[in-house]
């Protein structure tokens, strides 16, 4: 969705939050395409991820603490 590939463009493809994720994040990101097919076995597992977190609306944010306990959660996309 448009909103999902402005997140991806103004953040997760910026080298600051590429070098800082590497450090100090486990980043998973599930695609939900419209117009392309994904290998049933991967749309089967993000539809079970999607269903165990709870994801209404896209892009949709989770930050978890290691031991899986949801911190914060974010739905839409805003700038900056």
């Amino acid at each position: 969705c448009p909103p999902c590939m402005k997140l991806h463009e103004d953040i997760f493809a910026q080298p600051a939050f590429a070098a800082f994720a590497k450090d100090n994040l486990v980043a998973v990101e599930l695609d939900f395409p419209r117009r392309k097919e994904l290998d049933p076995a991967i749309a089967a597992q993000n539809k079970e991820l999607a269903q165990k977190f709870n994801v209404e609306g896209f892009p949709t944010l989770v930050l978890l603490s290691p031991e899986g306990k949801e911190l914060a959660r974010r739905v839409g996309y805003f700038p900056g």
